[in-house]
């Protein structure tokens, strides 16, 4: 049916984890900041012109662009979370072969 997702199923070698675990680490630190400073900066702070026509833009654009829940921002943000949680259960699950596979450096971090 349109609009429905089927679930999504990653396999790896345990080997692999580390590797995948950073590359979601790389692509969170490269997205905070971005998160950040559109935070801060992504608000059309006044109605640049002075008139009731910027101004309602102003009010559409920031009530529609970074306060809807459904809007742009929200979905970065959401985005964000989603790459967290995917990196913790990779943490998990690495965490889980060490345990119960033992911490054999010769065969961990290596692809």
């Amino acid at each position: 049916m349109p609009g429905q997702h089927l679930p999504v199923v990653l396999r790896l070698e345990p080997s692999a984890l580390p590797s995948v675990r950073a590359a979601f680490d790389d692509a969170l630190a490269e997205l905070r900041p971005h998160l950040v400073r559109l935070g801060r900066d992504g608000y059309v702070p006044d109605a640049w012109l002075g008139d009731p026509i910027s101004a309602n833009v102003q009010a559409h654009y920031n009530s529609t662009v970074m306060d809807a829940p459904a809007g742009p921002y929200a979905a970065l943000v959401a985005y964000e979370a989603e790459l967290i949680k995917i990196r913790d259960n990779l943490q998990l699950l690495e965490d889980h072969y060490r345990r119960t596979e033992g911490d054999n450096t010769a065969l961990w971090g290596r692809v």
